[in-house]
C-alpha cells in the first residue's frame, strides 16, 4: 500500500489529522488516528470550524478571533480545549476536546491561500510532516457538479488549502453517508483516481475505534459520521437522513480510502476555481456565480425563515 511506504518514510513521526467538511467530521477522523498510532505517530485531531445550524445559528464558518479560552497559533489556526467557546456556545471543536484534550482549529473564513499558508506555519512550528483532511460521506470526490451535491463549499475550501501542502492526503470515510453522490458516481470517482494514480489505499475501523466514535458521537451531532456504527454493528441497507436524502449502510460504510489532496483537487473544478478566492464569502459568490448553491446560503435562508432546518 502506497500509504503505508509513506507514512514509514516520514520523520518525525506526528500528524496532523482533521475533519475537512466541519460538524462531525471530526468523529470521522478516529480510525485514521488508530491506523497512524500503529505506525508510532502520535496524532493531533483538528477541525475546521463550521458547525450545523441547530448547533450554531450563525450562518458560515468562524474565524479563530471568535474563539474564546484558545491558542492562538496563527491567523487561521488555534488550539481548542474543552473550555474553549464563542459567545459562551460550546462548538464541536470543544465538545471534541473533552475527548482529546485539545483540537486544532481551522478557519477558511480567510480563504484557502491564507488556510493554507496557516497549516504550513503551524506544521513547521510544531515539527509536523504529515497533513491529512478527512471527510464523511465522499462529496469531496466530486468534480463539481454533481445533482445531489449540496455542501461544496467547506469541501473545496479546505480542499484547495490542503492541496498546497506537498505530500497531503485526503481520506474519505463513510461511504455515501452524507446522502450526496450516488454509489455509482462514488465508485466511479475512486476508479477515476486508480486511473490517475491519485488512490492511496484504504483501511477499516476496528471495534476500538467503533468504541471511541460511540462515545463521540454522544457529545457531537453528526449523521454522516453515525452511519458507520450501524454499519459496524452489522446493519445492511438504505436509511433516510436529514432533508430526506437516501444513504447506503454496508461494509463499505466502515472504510477510509485514501487520496493524494494535489490529485483529487486537480479534478475538482470548485476548488479550482475558488484557490484565489480573498475569503469565504468571496468563494461563496465565485460558486453562485457557477450557479451552484452552497451550504453557506442555505444557512441564511435559515437565518431568514424562508426555508426550515431539518
Amino acid at each position: 500500500m502506497d500509504l503505508i511506504r509513506y507514512l514509514k518514510r516520514k520523520k518525525p513521526k506526528k500528524a496532523l489529522v482533521f475533519g475537512m467538511g466541519g460538524g462531525g467530521d471530526i468523529v470521522a477522523t478516529v480510525p485514521t488516528s488508530s491506523f497512524l498510532k500503529e505506525f508510532g505517530y502520535d496524532v493531533i485531531h483538528g477541525s475546521i470550524v463550521w458547525d450545523r445550524y441547530i448547533i450554531d445559528p450563525k450562518p458560515g464558518p468562524r474565524a479563530v478571533e471568535e474563539l474564546e479560552s484558545c491558542e492562538i497559533v496563527n491567523e487561521t489556526v488555534a488550539i481548542a480545549y474543552p473550555e474553549t467557546n464563542v459567545d459562551g456556545l460550546k462548538l464541536t471543536v470543544s465538545k471534541a476536546a473533552k475527548h482529546f484534550g485539545k483540537v486544532v482549529c481551522l478557519d477558511i473564513t480567510k480563504g484557502s491561500k491564507k488556510l493554507a499558508d496557516g497549516l504550513k506555519d503551524f506544521m513547521k512550528k510544531y515539527e509536523i510532516p504529515v497533513v491529512i483532511a478527512i471527510d464523511s460521506g465522499g462529496d469531496v470526490l466530486a468534480f463539481g457538479f454533481e445533482s445531489g451535491l449540496r455542501s461544496p463549499l467547506a469541501d473545496s475550501t479546505s480542499l484547495a488549502a490542503i492541496s498546497e501542502i506537498k505530500d497531503s492526503i485526503v481520506g474519505v470515510f463513510g461511504f455515501g453517508s452524507d446522502g450526496e453522490l450516488r454509489i455509482e458516481e462514488l465508485l466511479e470517482r475512486i476508479a477515476f483516481q486508480m486511473k490517475k494514480e491519485g488512490f492511496l489505499g484504504c483501511i477499516s475501523m476496528d471495534y476500538e475505534d467503533f468504541r471511541l466514535m460511540e462515545k463521540l458521537t454522544k457529545d457531537i451531532a453528526t449523521e454522516a459520521s453515525s452511519i458507520p456504527l450501524k454499519a459496524f454493528k452489522g446493519e445492511l441497507g438504505l436509511e433516510k437522513i436529514r432533508l430526506g436524502r437516501t444513504v447506503p449502510v454496508s461494509p463499505l460504510s466502515i472504510l477510509t480510502f485514501y487520496f493524494k489532496a494535489s490529485k483529487l483537487c486537480e479534478s475538482n473544478e470548485l476548488a479550482k476555481k475558488i484557490i484565489e478566492a480573498e475569503g469565504i464569502d468571496d468563494a461563496r459568490k465565485i460558486l453562485n456565480s457557477l450557479g451552484i448553491f452552497t451550504e453557506m446560503d442555505y444557512e441564511f435562508l435559515v437565518e431568514k425563515k424562508e426555508i426550515r432546518w431539518d
